[in-house]
């Protein structure tokens, strides 16, 4: 169990470290969601959602990324 422990800390450790450096090298992006009156059946709005692609790992959920950024401090870089 205690290498399991360690082994996420590795991993979480190294995702923060790319998630430094992943605006630079162009991975990060938006994806825009239109948000739809269903009753009227317009669109209302538009949400941005960042997207991470991740070289070696492919698409990172936001799940994952975005509280790692919240508890590092890099989420103000990523929201603005």
């Amino acid at each position: 169990c205690d290498g399991a422990v360690e082994q996420e800390s590795v991993n979480r450790i190294g995702l923060a470290r790319d998630l430094d450096l992943a605006a630079a090298k162009g991975e990060l992006f938006l994806q825009y969601q239109p948000k739809m009156h269903v009753r009227h059946q317009k669109i209302t709005s538009v949400e941005a959602l960042m997207r991470w692609r991740h070289p070696a790992r492919g698409l990172v959920p936001p799940g994952e990324f975005i509280p790692l950024a919240e508890d590092t401090g890099a989420i103000t870089a990523l929201t603005l």
